[in-house]
């Protein structure tokens, strides 16, 4: 089995080199490919990759960052393009995985003949940061919780991000550049209907290091983005993954989220107003 690792990087060389590079580099299992997506042709990244040294395959990949839509969205896409791995996982720039990653991810989809895509818990931290400096550090909590169901992420009880979600290539969805906060939400739905609530489990271990900034797209959001968003999620039509119960939790969300908003109330462990 083998597996492609997805790194798109818009202007961010010296992030990456700090922080996914050399998770990348650590791995355990060298029997992958990382495909690099450059995401406006960032001199820095170029020279980053150019002079690489690794034992694994590497893909490197440049784009025009695009005048529409979400640029990760986009790079997500191009990557996933050309991988030709059997299944396929994403790590941003800022966050590392464990060196054991590869090697689990692999060995969860061979014990789990009817994996279509899974998501391994993450070690999180929120952070607030002035001039790209970390100013203030949150407290570390992990996520999802081992216990937690398919109804815990979809009804946002438990945190659902792509930083380790793998996927099985061959019929996955592309992602959506239309959405921004919950891109990885969207297309997360995008894969259970695809594949059924039945093809998705969690992965007991705790394989990722994630750091979310107050100048990242959650720290720089506001509540009125968030159920802006999720509106028009549940408008794009029927989602046979939502249950009635889950349709419900999340309209109950997006009142809530726009009460708070309307109330100016801050984004949780962030500086900027909501």
């Amino acid at each position: 089995m083998k597996l492609s690792l997805i790194t798109a990087t818009h202007f961010r060389a010296t992030v990456l080199a700090n922080r996914a590079l050399p998770s990348v580099l650590q791995q355990t299992d060298a029997d992958f490919e990382w495909i690099v997506v450059n995401d406006g042709r960032d001199s820095h990244t170029y020279d980053l990759i150019r002079h690489l040294r690794a034992d694994c395959s590497v893909t490197y990949l440049e784009m025009d960052h695009p005048d529409n839509g979400f640029g990760l969205c986009h790079a997500r896409n191009l990557g996933k393009s050309v991988a030709s791995g059997d299944i396929v996982s994403y790590l941003d720039d800022d966050n590392a995985i464990a060196p054991t990653f590869v090697a689990e991810t692999k060995s969860f989809f061979q014990q789990h003949p009817d994996l279509r895509c899974s998501m391994v818990q993450q070690r999180r931290r929120r952070d607030i940061s002035q001039n790209g400096e970390p100013v203030k550090l949150g407290q570390p909590f992990i996520s999802p919780g081992v216990h937690s169901t398919i109804q815990d992420l979809i009804q946002h009880k438990e945190l659902f991000d792509s930083n380790g979600f793998s996927h099985d290539r061959l019929g996955a969805p592309r992602w959506n550049p239309d959405y921004r906060v919950f891109a990885d939400y969207e297309y997360f739905l995008r894969c259970l209907e695809q594949w059924g609530d039945n093809s998705f489990r969690t992965h007991p271990s705790i394989l990722v290091e994630y750091i979310q900034s107050s100048a990242g797209v959650i720290g720089q959001s506001s509540y009125g983005e968030w159920a802006t968003e999720l509106h028009q999620l549940l408008n794009q039509g029927c989602w046979n993954a939502l249950t009635k119960a889950d349709v419900e939790a999340l309209r109950q969300l997006i009142q809530k989220w726009q009460d708070k908003q309307r109330k100016n109330e801050l984004i949780p462990a962030f500086t900027r107003q909501g």
